[in-house]
């Protein structure tokens, strides 16, 4: 009994000790790390910095914008580990929406039922995933995204999503008119006790239960990955674990994108042939 109170002294002493804003974590590093590598796919030609990274996040809030997304309004997500993945989930959560990652082998059923109960006002899924669903059976999302080019997929009527993002360049030149500068950087100022995600369990007992996960709940995490120098600043990882789970999110995604690793996200099955091949760059 003893050991297990002083584990438990430790972690609440630890969490008594968090002071970073969750958001602000990555205001930081995306002003820190401008020019070091961010993502990349594993086997495909895509990779971006930091700036880049950064860049690709305002062009989804004045998306949001556009559409008058509300603080607090739930955007689901979901799809393979990619670099587009890890952008949709910081660009809802650090323009004060709540994220809610679902995970690619849910069945049609569970995610029409996740998207509703979470009542999300947005999606942002893969394109394969997206004609297996029925439209019918989440008639309450206002626009839909594709994960691989961040194309509208489908908008509600009534809705002018499509229109916009044909002059997406426009609207960012107009809004930034000397081009992205890391001095652009601002995100939402939302205190951690928010909601800030909502992690659905994998439903063995039946439909899945959503878990509401503060920006305390994640500022722990993260921290503790930064204070043990878990991952560091220029450090290379290979994502592989489901980032709908939340160790992978937690460590592969959120406390290397904190703290300037180069993540290179692995949207198939591990195998020895393919992690030895990463492990020999």
């Amino acid at each position: 009994m003893r050991i297990i109170i002083l584990i438990f002294a430790h972690y609440f002493n630890f969490c008594a000790m968090i002071t970073e804003n969750f958001i602000k974590l990555y205001e930081k590093s995306f002003k820190e790390n401008w020019n070091l590598p961010c993502y990349s796919d594993y086997g495909e030609d895509i990779n971006y910095t930091y700036a880049q990274v950064a860049e690709e996040i305002a062009k989804i809030h004045l998306l949001f914008q556009h559409c008058s997304l509300r603080r607090g309004d739930k955007v689901s997500l979901i799809g393979k580990n990619t670099s587009n993945w890890c952008i949709a989930y910081l660009a809802a959560v650090t323009y004060g929406a709540i994220i809610v990652p679902i995970l690619p082998d849910f069945k049609p059923n569970d995610v029409h039922h996740i998207i509703n109960h979470s009542e999300s006002t947005f999606l942002f899924t893969s394109d394969k995933i997206w004609e297996s669903l029925e439209e019918e059976a989440i008639t309450d999302l206002r626009g839909v995204f594709s994960l691989t080019d961040f194309r509208c997929l489908y908008q509600k009527d009534g809705e002018t999503i499509q229109h916009f993002i044909r002059y997406h360049e426009q609207a960012m030149n107009k809004a930034y008119p000397k081009g992205f500068r890391k001095e652009d950087i601002n995100y939402t100022e939302l205190s951690n006790d928010k909601v800030m995600m909502l992690n659905y369990t994998s439903g063995t007992t039946g439909f899945s239960k959503g878990v509401m996960l503060t920006g305390n709940n994640l500022a722990g995490n993260v921290t503790f990955g930064m204070r043990t120098e878990l991952l560091t600043r220029g450090e290379k990882v290979l994502s592989f674990l489901p980032l709908a789970h939340a160790y992978g999110c937690s460590f592969d995604f959120l406390t290397a994108t904190a703290v300037g690793t180069h993540v290179t996200l692995l949207g198939k099955i591990p195998s020895p042939k393919i992690l030895m091949k990463h492990s020999m760059r």
